[in-house]
C-alpha cells in the first residue's frame, strides 16, 4: 500500500498538484511563468482568474461605445485601442473553456474565485486533477468531520480515477 502525504497548506497543496499533473503545470506556466521561479504563482493565477471578469466587462463596454469596424486593418487598430489587461489576465482569457475550468479549480486553493460544481466537465486528465483536488480538500478538513471507519475511504475511491494518470495511490496520511 502506498501512503502519500497530502499537503494541507494551500501553497504547498498547489505545488503538489502541479507536480503530480504536468498538464496543470503547463497551463499554470502559460499564465504565471515558470513556477519553479515564482513562489507567488498561485496568487498570480488567482488574480488572473478574478480579474478576467472585469476584463470581459471592459470589452463589452468598449464594444458598446465603439463598435468594431468591418475592415481588417481598421479592426486591428480598433482592437489595439481597446482595454489592455495585464499579461496573466490576457493569458487566461485566451484559454479554452476546459483549460479555464481547470485553472479555476486550481485557483480555488489560493483564494476565493468564481467556481461552481457546474464547471466539473473534464476529460480523463481533468478528472485526475479533480480527484487530487478533492484529496486536498479532504486533508484540510478535521478528522472529526468523518466517521472513523470512512476517513480514507473517499480518497481510496477517488484515487482510482487518478491512478491511470499518476500511478497507484491507496491511502492518504493526514
Amino acid at each position: 500500500m502506498t501512503v502519500i502525504e497530502i499537503p494541507t497548506d494551500a501553497y504547498a497543496a498547489a505545488d503538489w498538484l502541479a507536480a503530480r499533473h504536468p498538464w496543470v503545470r503547463e497551463l499554470v506556466e502559460r499564465i504565471a511563468g515558470q513556477i519553479d521561479r515564482r513562489e507567488d504563482w498561485l496568487d498570480v493565477l488567482t488574480q488572473a482568474v478574478n480579474e478576467s471578469d472585469g476584463d470581459s466587462a471592459a470589452w463589452v463596454e468598449y464594444e458598446r461605445r465603439h463598435p468594431a469596424p468591418a475592415d481588417d486593418e481598421a479592426f486591428w487598430e480598433w482592437h489595439a485601442q481597446g482595454p489592455q489587461p495585464a499579461p496573466p489576465v490576457r493569458a487566461f482569457g485566451v484559454m479554452s473553456g476546459g483549460e479555464k475550468r481547470l485553472i479555476r479549480l486550481v485557483a480555488t486553493l489560493g483564494s476565493r474565485v468564481p467556481w461552481s460544481p457546474a464547471e466539473v466537465s473534464f476529460d480523463q486528465r481533468g478528472a485526475a486533477v479533480l480527484a487530487d483536488w478533492l484529496a486536498i480538500v479532504h486533508a484540510q478538513l478535521p478528522a472529526s468531520a468523518y466517521p472513523a471507519a470512512s476517513d480514507d475511504a473517499l480518497i481510496v475511491r477517488l484515487a482510482a480515477v487518478s491512478d491511470a494518470t499518476n500511478g497507484e495511490v491507496r491511502a492518504v496520511s493526514r
